[in-house]
């Protein structure tokens, strides 16, 4: 295991509108969605997986109880992805005190199809990265997860409201090291009720046998 740690931060505040009902609780065979992301996240490189839910969400609370994972549920919910992210960061300051060298990535909480090997081949990949962010490519299309160093975690916190945090790279002499994979998965992720079709049908058959 790589003594330079790593921590994985899930946003997973969102209300799920465009799904009409709780998209991280919705199950994939034997497992929900965000069961099958923190399975992906558990390997041996990643020191700890922090989510980041709503304050009043206790089926979400209730169905984490067993799972190995900071749960953290803000007094006032994230209104945005980024926001989550910066609580997050606040917690593992605090609780782990990170160096600047160690890294974090950042994934959000509906990208269930991501097996721990893929996981694992990508955390390796940051381990050798020269660069201060990386993000992993499919045909050219960025995905998740997207790796940062603990440096500049700061700099989420100086990003104008308006701006996401791809605003790092688009907007600064930051230039992230684009890691092309032959892995689609990373680009795969839930917000209507035809993506989950899709993805059940697409699945079908790695599903049932997990």
């Amino acid at each position: 295991m790589t003594t330079r740690r790593l921590f994985a931060i899930v946003p997973a505040a969102g209300r799920s509108r465009r799904m009409g009902t709780h998209k991280l609780l919705l199950r994939l065979g034997t497992e929900t969605v965000i069961q099958r992301l923190v399975r992906g996240l558990s390997g041996e490189r990643i020191t700890k997986t922090v989510i980041v839910a709503r304050r009043d969400d206790e089926r979400f609370k209730n169905h984490l109880a067993d799972l190995q994972v900071d749960l953290l549920q803000p007094e006032t919910d994230p209104p945005d992805m980024k926001s989550s992210v910066q609580y997050a960061l606040r917690h593992i300051e605090a609780h782990y005190r990170p160096a600047d060298d160690e890294g974090w990535l950042l994934i959000p909480a509906d990208h269930p199809v991501l097996e721990p090997s893929v996981i694992d081949e990508l955390c390796q990949a940051w381990e050798h990265c020269p660069a201060a962010v990386m993000i992993p490519t499919y045909q050219n299309r960025k995905g998740h997860p997207t790796f940062f160093r603990w440096s500049l975690a700061g700099e989420i916190f100086k990003l104008p409201e308006e701006q996401g945090i791809n605003a790092l790279w688009q907007s600064r002499d930051l230039a992230p090291h684009l890691l092309e994979c032959n892995v689609p998965e990373t680009l795969v992720d839930l917000d209507t009720p035809a993506d989950f079709d899709a993805l059940k049908k697409k699945y079908h058959t790695q599903i049932e046998n997990d």
